[in-house]
């Protein structure tokens, strides 16, 4: 008869340890998950000053073309620098990418970004990529890029 019992409470015993494996996992991944550095705040500049909007000088044949820096300076959850931060810049004709530093920078030189005849402006798209330790943290951000006179 005791082995009986022992047949039938062992469903109950796997049952449990099935349960309690899996409450030690989530608490396990939710620290993983919220322990990490995350992308919070981010400066941009242009050709040195603070500002997300580029001035393109209207040519001859009507584009409108600008070349320079924009440097991106990211920032974690505790206003710390955060290097190894993938930065992509797309739209108005370029796309150009590249990393922070271990000071949380990235100078990006840009040539011919233009706007086509006719067009007072555009965006350029921002993006902020960091691998975290569980999945990938994305930040997007956009430069107007407008025509001067």
């Amino acid at each position: 008869m005791k082995e009986d019992g022992a047949v039938v409470g062992l469903p109950l015993y796997i049952l449990i340890t099935v349960v309690v494996a899996a409450v030690a996992l989530a608490a396990i991944l939710s620290f993983m998950v919220t322990s990490g550095p995350s992308i919070t705040s981010w400066v941009i500049e242009i050709n040195g000053n603070q500002t997300k909007v580029i001035k393109a000088t209207t040519q001859a044949d009507g584009r409108a073309l600008w070349s320079g820096d924009v440097t991106i300076t990211v920032y974690d959850q505790n206003g710390h620098p955060l290097p190894n931060v993938k930065v992509v810049l797309d739209g108005c004709g370029i796309t150009e990418a590249g990393q922070t530093d271990a000071n949380g920078q990235v100078t990006i030189h840009l040539d011919n970004v233009t706007l086509p005849s006719g067009v007072q402006q555009d965006e350029i798209q921002v993006k902020m990529q960091y691998p975290g330790l569980i999945g990938e943290q994305t930040k997007t951000d956009t430069l107007t890029v407008i025509r001067s006179a």
